[in-house]
Formats: C-alpha cells, structure tokens, sequence
C-alpha cells in the first residue's frame, strides 16, 4: 500500500464515521467497476462526481468521498479501504490472523491461540478469520502479514521434500 492510502485512511479513522457505513460504501465501490471508473476519470467533471456521490452514499462519508475524487485518488479506493483496516486494527492494539485448518477448533482451543498470538506479537486481541483448507491434509497454519507459523502435515512434507532434493 502507499503513503497516500495510509495518508487517507487515518483521516478516515479520524472522521469516526460507523463502521456498518464504510464497509457499505467498501462494497459497493468494489462490487461495481463502473462506479470506480467514473469518480476515477479525469475527463468527468467534479460537479458530476460530487452528484454521484451524493445520490448513493451515506451522508456520512460523502465529504470524505468527495476529497479522494477531487484529488485523483479515487483509482487507489480499494488500498484506502484495506489500509483503514489495518489503521483501525492498530488504534486498537489488535492484528488480523488467518487460521487455516482442516478440522475446525473448538472455543477452547481459538481461546488458546488467540492467547498465543496476542503474547507473540504483543497486542491487546486477534481479529481471527477461519479458512478450512483440506490440502493442509492435517494441521494449521496460521498467517499473520507476512509471517506463516507452518504445523500442517503439507508443510511438513514440503520441508521434507526440501532437505531431501537439497543432498
């Protein structure tokens, strides 16, 4: 992501606007590449812009809309609103996991690892999102950015794999 998505994600997380309005306003401008192309054409005027945007939006996140329009910056719209996320998990003290499995945990055992993840990376909670992934074979793997905590049988067989091909 760059600055400038990072740049407008902070005065969006600064405008406190709901939470149910900005993942609204998320999906429809990603679910419709028409709508991007228009508040992201030079040719289209800003008057124009400003009409769409007050017929389908919220009145909430309007203003902010507007500004990222005006400013050739609504091409970026998708890295704003993924870097609002991150902006908003840090504010928090919290991080985004992805735990891949093949047999779902039980309460207990999310507990368990979200206690681990909070210690490792040293925040207050873990935004957990579930993936079932039958090619684990067994396991999990647990992903945090770029950081892949490995015990599935998959990856042991590729490491295995590895050091045999290596000698």
């Amino acid at each position: 992501m760059t600055k400038s998505a990072f740049h407008f994600a902070k005065v969006l997380l600064e405008l406190n606007i709901t939470d149910k309005c900005i993942q609204e306003s998320k999906d429809m401008i990603l679910a419709n590449q028409e709508l991007q192309d228009a508040l992201s054409n030079p040719a289209v005027k800003k008057s124009e812009k400003h009409a769409v945007i007050d017929r389908i939006f919220a009145g909430e996140i309007r203003s902010f809309l507007k500004v990222i329009s005006d400013r050739d910056a609504f091409f970026m719209a998708e890295q704003i609103f993924d870097a609002y996320e991150s902006v908003l998990l840090q504010s928090k003290n919290m991080i985004k996991a992805t735990f891949s499995f093949v047999t779902k945990p039980d309460s207990d055992q999310l507990i368990g690892i979200k206690e681990m993840l909070c210690t490792k990376f040293r925040k207050a909670d873990v935004l957990l999102e579930l993936q079932e992934d039958p090619s684990l074979i067994g396991g999990f793997v647990i992903t945090v950015d770029n950081i892949v905590i490995d015990n599935s049988i998959k990856g042991s067989i590729n490491n295995l794999y590895k050091t045999l091909v290596w000698r």
